[in-house]
């Protein structure tokens, strides 16, 4: 698939960036290219712990005065760790040579943008929130130049910038998503002095810790937060709604069970108060809950640690289960050999 995309007049992002341009006049997002591959051979995706090269192109057309400087944010998950992780550089043509490559860094995470209460990070999530994607534990890293340029009326300055990302340490899809802005300090009102752009492709990666975390799709199970441990409220969600199914229309109830660190099993599947999964809406959704706190839920013995549980969604009888083999043929069609496979939620730190 081609990633670049035709010059329009609504700003592309690349993978993971926030690249500010302010209001001195309009802002324009030219394309990106999240491929790790070629464009003969394409690779949306990158082993867990490597690092991925994203970039993107925008331009600035200047309508008045100004001295600023450029900023820029993604959206990623936040398990990459991105303010950390992540080397951000810039060419650009008209203020500088267009060759070489200079350094944007992360912007102060108390920084307050005018027009706004909270820093960046809050601001973005609150405008855009976690873009396309369906799963909340994901984050927005704005990174901004060391430079500070004057702009002068009908100015045009080209940017290209490229981040280079190291991934995180679990399997997982997301869709990243990307912001630019000119300034670092300022949050204007009017879109054409800044873009969103939510990413129509779908990033992964491979080779790391645990089953894939998909923040892409919706699936019949969802657990959160993602990074917990056994001491951590968890709430286990069922979405009856995605996929036809006849579960939906009785009481549904969890079974589970937990896996400690020294091979012991625990076992919870009584149909009673404490597995049964409550309905958000009983009117309009389905939609069905249960938080836990794993170690008084499973009554682990002191001194064991939960690495993971396994679990189904069934009725009070048995009869109708839904499982991780039915999400995955009801997901891609046909069948699956072998015996049905229940969820796993890893419960891991971080």
């Amino acid at each position: 698939m081609k990633t670049n995309i035709k010059r329009n007049r609504i700003t592309w992002l690349c993978s993971g960036i926030v690249m500010a341009l302010v209001v001195i006049g309009c802002v324009y997002f030219d394309g990106y290219n999240i491929n790790q591959g070629t464009e003969k051979d394409p690779r949306y995706w990158a082993k867990a712990g490597e690092i991925a090269t994203f970039t993107i192109d925008a331009h600035i057309e200047a309508a008045e005065d100004q001295t600023r400087k450029f900023l820029m944010a993604v959206l990623v998950p936040k398990s990459w760790n991105a303010r950390e992780n992540t080397t951000v550089t810039y060419t650009a043509t008209g203020k500088e040579d267009g060759v070489t490559p200079l350094p944007m860094s992360p912007v102060d995470i108390k920084l307050i943008p005018k027009n706004s209460d909270i820093p960046w990070s809050e601001l973005l999530m609150s405008e855009y929130g976690v873009g396309t994607n369906v799963l909340n534990d994901m984050e927005w890293v704005a990174f901004s130049t060391d430079k500070i340029y004057a702009i002068y009326n009908h100015d045009q300055a080209t940017i290209k910038i490229t981040l280079k990302c190291k991934t995180g340490p679990k399997n997982l899809r997301f869709k990243p998503a990307f912001f630019i802005n000119f300034a670092e300090d300022d949050f204007p009102g009017d879109e054409k002095y800044k873009k969103y752009v939510p990413s129509k492709e779908c990033f992964e990666v491979k080779e790391g810790e645990g089953g894939v975390i998909d923040f892409c799709a919706f699936h019949y199970n969802k657990t959160e937060p993602l990074a917990a441990l056994q001491d951590d409220f968890v709430t286990f969600t069922f979405l009856g709604d995605i996929y036809d199914n006849e579960l939906k229309d009785t009481e549904v109830y969890m079974e589970a069970t937990a896996y400690t660190d020294n091979g012991n099993t625990y076992e919870v599947k009584e149909k009673s108060t404490k597995t049964l999964m409550s309905k958000e809406d009983r009117a309009y959704s389905n939609i069905f809950n249960l938080t836990i706190w794993p170690a008084e839920y499973f009554d682990v013995l002191e001194g064991e640690t939960i690495t993971r549980i396994e679990y189904i969604f069934t009725n009070k009888d048995g009869t109708l289960n839904i499982t991780s083999t039915d999400d995955k043929i009801a997901a891609e069609g046909g069948e699956v050999e072998g015996e049905e496979e229940p969820f796993v939620c890893e419960l891991i730190c971080g």
